[in-house]
């Protein structure tokens, strides 16, 4: 993990959906974010709370810790990557070596790659699209306090 790097996970049982580390000078780590309070961070990046991890990012309080943006250094068992419409799923992450799945059978291993030979083969990360939040106008009326005859969509 980096520091300002974007995180989900949950803290105490509460799931935390935006957050981002926090790495204190003395190397510290730092999950801030709006929903629970803890330890403060030197830097909490413009959030209202900070939540102290072990140097190892660990946490007895803190489960389902992982990055939000995928990317070819923090790819994990699970996610996919694919070329020319042919997805495969990451079987292993071993140091530099990332093992993928054949792109019929994701029970079969194909190959193990550096994040380098597939950047060049062409392969792109597979990104999760953020839900749709669906509201309707008296939604919108009720979190900005006002009637819902004085809202304007334009």
């Amino acid at each position: 993990m980096k520091h300002n790097q974007k995180v989900t996970c949950e803290i105490e049982g509460t799931k935390i959906t935006d957050a981002r580390i926090s790495i204190n000078k003395d190397g510290l780590p730092f999950i801030c974010q709006n929903e629970k309070d803890g330890f403060y961070a030197n830097n909490k990046l413009g959030y209202k709370y900070s939540w102290m991890l072990n140097r190892d990012f660990t946490s007895s309080s803190v489960t389902n810790l992982c990055p939000f943006e995928k990317d070819w250094d923090t790819l994990q068992i699970g996610d996919e990557v694919e070329l020319r419409h042919e997805k495969r799923t990451v079987l292993g992450v071993c140091g530099r070596a990332i093992f993928l799945s054949w792109a019929g059978n994701k029970d079969r291993c194909s190959n193990g790659w550096t994040k380098e030979d597939l950047i060049i083969e062409g392969y792109t990360i597979v990104r999760d699209t953020p839900p749709i939040m669906e509201l309707t106008l008296q939604d919108i009326a009720d979190l900005k306090g006002v009637d819902v005859e004085s809202i304007k969509i334009i």
